[in-house]
């Protein structure tokens, strides 16, 4: 049996996608008698019996106390990262070299994606032999490209002024020294198909996870915003123990680019889920309404770690260390969700599970990002509070955390599901 760490980077390895996210989230919840589900057709639930559904890129899990719950604790999460999208028709020949055209999702550090080996991940859409549309996921990672960076004798003041990078110039990877690539072709290695339909492919760092520091103390890899809540939530729902409290993990996709999807935090998805919910326990609108008013929804994701090179970005009273406590997340303007009320919770659940708690607010003269917290709030009513694992270099292709504050995230999980 793995230990915990050792499962996590394993899931983050061969998770380059939210979709592969979701399968092995659905790998990871089967092994623990979850039973899937499907949006398709008609649910035969049972008491005291586990679940999980997915979307496209985002998945939930349940499990259903015997008699109807007295709370709700929805750990909520996301399934994406910022990366570079392949276009629909990205073949490029430039000087008898074969390049793809991408475009990026979200908000990467463009500069993070150059001189590194990067792999093909996504999902296709095919026709098969018999006619039939059908969905593959995958990962070429025996196929590598690179985004060669120009040589400093061609920009002599890229030290002192930084690389300038067009996204539509500069950020092409090279697949082939030969001019003859198609991407379809290259597909064909990997799936037997009549004819590619569509596909959404990313260009994706291949380093794999790796331990750092003297200690191996902190973890570097490509995905740990926000695979590290994911697999923590996952962590924590799968070793639930029957009680009044009906847990819930729900993880989207989309959250880099708005969440405005038909899979994303401002989809129907978490509200069609609760309906179902409702209507297995039979109970009124009213009785539902004072369960979510009795609820609490954990907004998990990472946080920015004070960068010891880069003091004066933070504020100097909010500036969480790694190792050091999982965060919780303020902002006037309401992009975390976090109230005092909410926060007076979180800290109850930390104190009993022994976890230290740290607090971050941005500097009140720099903006400040967002996360799927105030969608869950604003769409179900459920109070909510944001909290997370700080981290270094967010929305770069290689982020690193503190193992320990890891390990606080899923003893602070496992806690809140307790009664």
């Amino acid at each position: 049996m793995l230990s915990l760490i050792e499962d996590f980077c394993s899931f983050v390895k061969t998770s380059p996608t939210s979709w592969h996210a979701v399968k092995q989230a659905g790998y990871r919840l089967a092994l623990k008698d979850f039973h899937p589900l499907e949006e398709e057709t008609p649910w035969n639930l049972q008491e005291e019996k586990k679940y999980f559904v997915s979307r496209g890129g985002s998945i939930a899990a349940f499990c259903l106390p015997k008699k109807p719950p007295s709370q709700i604790l929805l750990m909520a999460a996301h399934t994406d990262s910022p990366a570079l999208k392949v276009k629909p028709c990205p073949d490029v020949q430039k000087q008898g070299m074969s390049l793809l055209e991408v475009e990026t999702y979200g908000s990467p550090i463009l500069h993070s994606w150059l001189n590194r080996d990067l792999a093909l991940a996504g999902r296709i859409f095919v026709t098969n032999s018999r006619e039939e549309i059908a969905q593959h996921l995958v990962f070429l990672d025996d196929a590598l490209m690179v985004i060669p960076e120009l040589a400093i004798h061609l920009q002599r003041e890229i030290n002192e002024k930084g690389p300038l990078t067009n996204k539509q110039e500069h950020m092409m990877p090279l697949i082939s020294l030969q001019g003859s690539f198609s991407l379809e072709a290259l597909l064909r290695r990997y799936v037997s198909f009549s004819s590619l339909l569509s596909f959404d492919l990313f260009a994706v760092p291949v380093e794999p996870p790796r331990f750092l520091g003297l200690n191996s103390e902190m973890l570097a890899s490509y995905r740990l915003d926000n695979l590290t809540s994911v697999h923590a939530a996952i962590s924590a729902i799968a070793s639930y123990e029957d009680s009044s409290i009906l847990p819930l993990a729900v993880f989207w996709d989309h959250e880099e680019i708005g969440s405005l999807s038909w899979e994303g935090a401002f989809s129907s998805f978490l509200n069609d889920l609760l309906l179902r919910i409702q209507a297995f326990y039979k109970m009124s609108t009213e009785d539902f309404l004072i369960l979510k008013r009795k609820s609490l929804a954990l907004s998990l994701d990472m946080a920015h770690g004070v960068n010891p090179m880069h003091e004066n970005k933070y504020d100097p009273n909010h500036q969480p260390l790694l190792g050091k406590g999982i965060v919780l997340k303020t902002n006037a303007q309401m992009r975390y969700a976090s109230s005092a009320e909410t926060q007076a919770l979180a800290k109850h659940i930390a104190d009993k599970a022994h976890v230290k708690v740290q607090s971050f607010a941005m500097r009140s003269d720099m903006p400040c990002g967002s996360t799927v917290g105030p969608a869950i709030t604003a769409m179900t009513g459920i109070a909510t509070v944001d909290l997370g694992c700080p981290q270094f270099s967010m929305h770069s292709s290689r982020e690193v955390l503190a193992v320990q504050d890891y390990l606080d995230l899923v003893a602070f999980l496992n806690q809140a599901l307790k009664p």
